[in-house]
């Protein structure tokens, strides 16, 4: 451990030998004004490409930004009922800059229409930019969203993995996929998101619960994954992205077109496909069997927008297949525990790309139709989504067929109404309705986990804003009523029993936000959520195969009760360094969670078994970043988060719970010539910690114990290099250069196998534009 603390410290001496270099001190005062009658614009949203910040402009119009350094900037605003703008600048010295906003028309030199609302203004929230996405191409989702601090995985070795957010996962996270609510099994740890990250324009974690927003469910926070708008300026727009991954072998193809037509004005389309295709991955001096992966994505988006009206049409495919390590499922109770006690693997494998019992297959399609009205009141949005998800997983047989042991089908529609009122007594918000009709089947003859189900939900919420000088305060409230019809087999006899069960509830929240002295600026949100038992936590019966255990659900389950307080300070000292510090805590009153039981022998194996149970739960954690620009090219950023989870009624530890977690990042950057541009090259180091915070009787309930704290070694570089006005962008990256052997606590195959060993990985991007003007101003 000290080696691996004494290696991450080394990192920052490093960085320490640049102190001394030119300071960052540029001071921008930005200023935003409509098109035609010059008036100041409030509430428009400034997201800055290069330093991953958002700002908002105040009253007069205006936003100040501090400690910048000299080099290209790319600014983006977005404010209801006005086009969305995109401005590069080059900046070499402190300066005014006055943007113009037009309302909804297509005569913007740079795109667009930004399907979605705005975030919640003081809910804590990160944001991983387009650029960010491209420099983590080949990752899953999960695994990419580690970049957003207070975030790690849960994972079933490599290839499965889902978000974590401050301690909390699966049922406690709202993920919206193109500003559809994801309906996709996600209630299980080996059930990773169904979303293409290459879709994705950004992506923003919201952290803490934001349930009056986004439903009762988003009682741990909210993933957004959003496209980009549809182009709005004639011509075609594209990219190409290439990946090769070292570890497994894998290749990665994404490609996208879109296209505005000059002479029919409002209409645009896009077209997106991802092939994906890994063998067996490999860990320190071993291959893992049985753990390829494949996968196929398409998507395509029509939309007509007018000055005062749109319509946009989205589809997307989500197609993949995943093995499932075979030495996960064991015959026996020696086995079980001789797996355990190995160092390697037990079931010996060479490379290969065949997939092999057990195994998954998951499709997922989703379709959805928004249309937005300019009137009077505000705008008005209408968004109507329907998913069809469906599941299969192949067990372990002794005689080899090709039928799936348990098929699953999820469908799923969904309906939003929401007003962005226009300003009202100085107020600025919305109100909206939501509805949620579901069923869940199983095939007749498949091995039994949840039963069969259907369900329907509505809810009525309002959010509203009032702003006053440097300050803003935000309230809103939300009711939500959901309701289940379940079909549970019972007994030896397997005779179906009918449960009818509803729930219904009002959650709340209140946030304050100040900005003072021009350079900081801090926030504290309330909020009181809840959320109703899923069917699995109340019906579940037998094997997540991909999990390799048992699970029993516990039908007397009471929906849980979230308060939450949420504080954050942000700002810049001496222009240079950055601070940015996140403290929360949350009291879940009859917290769901998983307990390891007894160890079970079953006709498919000998399991490990987990019980749903009920109890109070306190979480308090802090996330804190701080960063140093050292001089104009080079910055790092070290980030840190710990969580203290308890178990309040057993005055003990909550298990599973996420171990503390420290990160330094060093990046350098600049233009070397004219044909080679932005070039950098980077490098991280990351120590988790070892789970000490777990139940006095873990022994007991679970083995072994959790595994020792690890350090990863990280490193990228690359550039752009222009072949005449095409630009390329290339890059090479390596990770865990030290091929360390690790496990990872909230890693469901911790107790037979390692995580991947040093992976090598080559990417290529290759965007290409036409017919479109850009705008870009010199700051002289």
């Amino acid at each position: 451990m000290q080696k691996r603390i004494a290696a991450l410290l080394l990192l920052s001496l490093l960085c320490v030998t640049a102190i001394g270099q030119p300071k960052c001190d540029i001071h921008l005062d930005l200023l935003v004004i409509e098109t035609h009658n010059s008036q100041p614009l409030s509430l428009v949203v400034v997201h800055v490409d290069e330093l991953n910040k958002t700002f908002e402009t105040d009253l007069k119009g205006q936003v100040s930004i501090d400690g910048l350094c000299a080099g290209k900037y790319t600014f983006h605003f977005h404010a209801s009922g006005y086009e969305h703008y995109a401005e590069q600048v080059t900046v070499h010295k402190s300066s005014e800059l006055k943007f113009r906003l037009s309302h909804l028309k297509r005569d913007l030199k740079v795109v667009t229409v930004k399907s979605e609302r705005r975030t919640t203004l003081m809910q804590d929230k990160d944001k991983l930019s387009k650029q960010e996405l491209s420099g983590e191409t080949g990752k899953t989702l999960g695994d990419l969203l580690q970049k957003v601090n207070g975030v790690s995985t849960l994972s079933n070795g490599a290839t499965i993995s889902k978000p974590v957010i401050h301690g909390l996962h699966s049922n406690r996270i709202v993920m919206l996929n193109n500003g559809i609510r994801q309906e996709d099994q996600q209630w299980a740890g080996e059930h990773a998101p169904n979303i293409d990250p290459f879709m994705a324009d950004n992506i923003t974690v919201v952290k803490g619960a934001a349930s009056v927003k986004y439903g009762s469910d988003a009682i741990g926070g909210v993933v957004l994954v959003d496209p980009a708008p549809l182009k709005r300026t004639p011509g075609w727009k594209g990219e190409l992205n290439l990946a090769g991954l070292s570890n497994n072998r894998m290749g990665v193809a994404s490609g996208m077109l879109e296209h505005n037509f000059k002479k029919i004005a409002p209409l645009s389309f896009r077209l997106q496909g991802t092939m994906k295709k890994g063998g067996n991955y490999r860990i320190p001096g071993h291959w893992v069997a049985n753990t390829g992966i494949e996968e196929q994505n398409y998507s395509a988006s029509i939309g007509w927008n007018e000055h005062h009206y749109g319509v946009e049409v989205f589809y997307s495919h989500f197609d993949t297949d995943l093995g499932i390590y075979r030495g996960a499922h064991t015959g026996n109770e020696n086995d079980l525990n001789a797996a355990i006690a190995s160092d390697t693997p037990r079931v010996p494998a060479d490379f290969t790309y065949d997939l092999e019992r057990p195994r998954q297959h998951v499709e997922h399609d989703l379709i959805k139709t928004r249309l937005f009205l300019d009137s009077k009141p505000g705008v008005w949005h209408v968004t109507y989504g329907y998913q069809h998800n469906f599941r299969q997983e192949y067990d372990v047989l002794r005689k080899e067929n090709n039928k799936a042991q348990m098929n699953l089908t999820l469908n799923t529609q969904t309906l939003n109404v929401n007003l962005e009122h226009r300003r009202f007594l100085g107020l600025e918000g919305e109100i909206g309705v939501d509805g949620i009709q579901q069923e869940n089947f199983i095939q007749p003859g498949d091995r039994l986990f949840i039963p069969n189900y259907r369900s329907r939900g509505g809810a009525g919420y309002a959010i509203e804003r009032y702003h006053s000088g440097n300050k803003t305060f935000e309230a809103g409230i939300r009711y939500d009523y959901r309701w289940y019809e379940m079909f549970n087999p019972e007994g030896n006899s397997g005779e179906v029993v009918r449960y009818e069960l509803d729930y219904q509830n009002l959650s709340w929240t209140l946030g304050f936000n100040h900005q003072f002295a021009s350079k900081w600026k801090y926030s504290i949100v309330f909020s009181n959520a809840w959320r109703a038992p899923q069917a699995n936590e109340l019906f579940s019966r037998g094997l997540h195969h991909g999990a390799a255990r048992v699970e029993y659900g516990n039908k007397d389950l009471l929906p849980e009760r979230s308060y939450n307080i949420n504080g954050s300070l942000e700002g810049t000292i001496a222009g240079r360094y950055h601070v940015n510090l996140s403290l929360y805590s949350q009291y879940i009153r009859d917290f769901i969670y998983l307990e390891p039981g007894v160890d079970l022998l079953t006709i498919r194996g000998y399991f490990k078994t987990f019980n749903y149970k009920q109890n109070n739960a306190h979480l308090n954690g802090a996330d804190l970043s701080l960063g140093v620009d050292w001089k104009t090219n080079l910055t790092s950023t070290l980030k840190a988060s710990t969580l203290f989870a308890r178990n309040v009624e057993q005055n003990d530890w909550l298990i599973l719970m996420p171990s503390d977690r420290l990160s330094l990042n060093t990046i350098y950057k600049t233009d070397i010539d004219q044909k080679l541009r932005e070039a950098f090259i980077s490098v991280e180091g990351r120590y988790v910690f070892r789970q000490w915070r777990i139940p006095a009787n873990f022994d007991q309930i679970d083995y072994p114990r959790p595994p020792t704290g690890y350090f990863l070694l990280e490193a990228s570089m690359g550039t752009t290099v222009m072949f005449g006005k095409q630009p390329m962008e290339i890059s090479l990256s390596a990770m865990n250069i030290l091929n360390e052997r690790y496990r990872d606590y909230l890693d469901a195959f911790r107790y037979f196998i390692d995580q991947p060993g040093r992976n090598i990985v080559f990417r290529l991007r290759i965007p290409f534009i036409t017919n479109n003007q850009e705008t870009i101003k010199e700051v002289l």
